[in-house]
């Protein structure tokens, strides 16, 4: 049989394991369509893939701290297995919000403002001058939206902090950004078409990705313009985070017109949901061609 020898790896232990257990199935079944060798692999602990042999290529589509960290990809380097995407440094660049967020300002991008903290439980209201229009509470690590939420009031902030599935860990406070919401699939160094995102709630949170059937994914109506000043803005953050192959940037466009970097993910999802395979669909890319261009070597 011809075609690469590629072990998929998914699932894992984070709360986004049913997430990216359709992303590796997708995936899977598109490499073999494909005509390459295929493996899939539930990575339930990182030494699992110490029996992987030097023959062979890994697709990472683990979402969270197992894929996106930079862990996985170290273990993997180390072992002296490629694999495609993002090396460990750019995912540790990314993985963290708030050192994302630190690399795209010293590299004069603009991100909404924030703080941060490490017992949301114990924290008051916060009364800094830019987060007097709300702001959005979520963790420093982790994907999908999960516990992250929009607050407006202190009886909103101390109601939300009691329903945190994870408040054990390092939260990120950032200003909220009134406007239109845009995100940028990057593939092999060129701009997918950007889509706009129009949750129905109002927020593009776990519900609105995964679960809810009106959240509005469209092409994004913008000017020329405004689509290469996009396009550039998502390429140089990708860049300046070392990110590799594929990635996803997500923007805020305010009232004013400007853009804003809210992060960047480096797995990102390929469910039927997902957002890099219907901005894929829109560019006239099926999602057998996606995953082809993907472990291309060019």
């Amino acid at each position: 049989m011809s075609g690469k020898k590629i072990i998929v790896l998914s699932g894992g232990t984070s709360a986004e394991r049913e997430v990216s257990l359709k992303s590796g199935s997708q995936i899977h079944s598109a490499l073999i369509e494909l005509g390459h060798q295929v493996e899939l692999e539930d990575l339930l602990v990182i030494n699992q893939i110490n029996h992987l042999k030097k023959n062979v290529e890994v697709f990472i589509a683990l979402h969270g701290f197992e894929g996106e960290s930079g862990i996985l990809q170290d273990k993997l380097t180390n072992l002296g297995i490629d694999y495609f995407g993002s090396n460990a440094q750019g995912c540790i660049n990314t993985w963290n919000k708030a050192n994302c967020k630190k690399i795209l300002i010293e590299n004069g991008i603009n991100t909404p403002k924030f703080l941060t903290t490490k017992n949301i439980k114990a924290m008051e209201f916060p009364s800094d001058i830019f987060l007097k229009n709300g702001f959005y509470i979520k963790p420093s690590e982790e994907g999908s939206s999960i516990d992250t939420f929009a607050v407006k009031s202190n009886e909103e902030f101390k109601s939300l902090k009691q329903n945190l599935v994870n408040p054990e860990r390092e939260f990120l406070i950032e200003e909220t950004i009134n406007g239109r919401e845009f995100t940028v699939s990057v593939l092999k160094g060129r701009c997918l078409a950007p889509l706009e995102i129009i949750p129905a709630s109002g927020m593009y949170d776990y519900h609105a990705k995964y679960i809810a059937e009106d959240t509005i994914i469209q092409k994004a109506q913008l000017e020329p313009d405004q689509i290469k000043l996009l396009c550039d803005i998502a390429l140089k953050a990708c860049t300046v985070c070392e990110c590799k192959d594929w990635a996803r940037v997500d923007v805020m466009q305010n009232e004013d017109g400007e853009f804003y970097v809210l992060e960047i993910n480096t797995v990102p999802g390929m469910t039927d949901h997902s957002l890099f395979p219907a901005a894929a669909k829109i560019s006239g890319l099926s999602f057998n061609e996606l995953i082809h261009e993907i472990i291309s070597d060019a």
